[in-house]
Formats: structure tokens, sequence, C-alpha cells
């Protein structure tokens, strides 16, 4: 039995959010996160352990850093893209690559 449950709060995005979407740091004030505003992240597959409410955030290494939870992530991150993908355990997916850089404008 997972540690947390899929929230009930509405959100301004699909719940729980679909692996491989992608996020950035916003500005907040007093944001624990300040130094790292517009950072992006890839949101991991989650883990039946940690339950559906448990975000992995995967670095522009692909590598999984830091967990957060669905109210945290609304406030201290903007969403950049949700993802189509069904597999919320990424059951018989691959790893997820590194992130590639966003074009120059």
């Amino acid at each position: 039995m997972p540690h947390t449950t899929k929230p009930t709060k509405k959100f301004p995005f699909p719940v729980p959010i679909p692996p491989r979407s992608i996020v950035a740091v916003k500005d907040v004030p007093r944001s624990p996160w300040a130094k790292k505003i517009g950072r992006a992240f890839r949101i991991g597959y989650y883990s039946r352990t940690d339950g559906l409410d448990c975000i992995w955030l995967i670095d522009e290494n692909g590598q999984y850093r830091e967990t957060l939870d669905h109210d945290y992530l609304d406030k201290f991150f903007e969403i950049r893209s949700i993802s189509k993908e069904h597999s919320l355990y990424g059951l018989g997916r691959p790893p997820l690559p590194p992130l590639k850089p966003a074009p120059v404008r």
C-alpha cells in the first residue's frame, strides 16, 4: 500500500501529472528554488512504494534528483508541457534520456 494517495484538490494540470511532462522553476517570492528560476525538469515515473503524490524531478542529465508533491509543484513550478505518457510507473519503458536543451530564441 502506498504511503500517499492521489490528491483530490483541483490543479491546473492533470493529477497525477504524467511522467515525461516538462516543468520549470517559476519566480515566486521567498522561494527555496530562487537560485534556479527557469531551470527545467522532467517528471519521472512514480513508485508504487511512494504513491501518486510523490513526484520525482529528473534533471537535465537524466538523473532522478528531487521529490515533491502536487501542492509544492503547483506553488513553485510552471508547466511547460504535459506528456501523453500512460504508464505511471514506467513498466516496460526505457529509462528517461537526458533533457534536450531548449532552443535559443
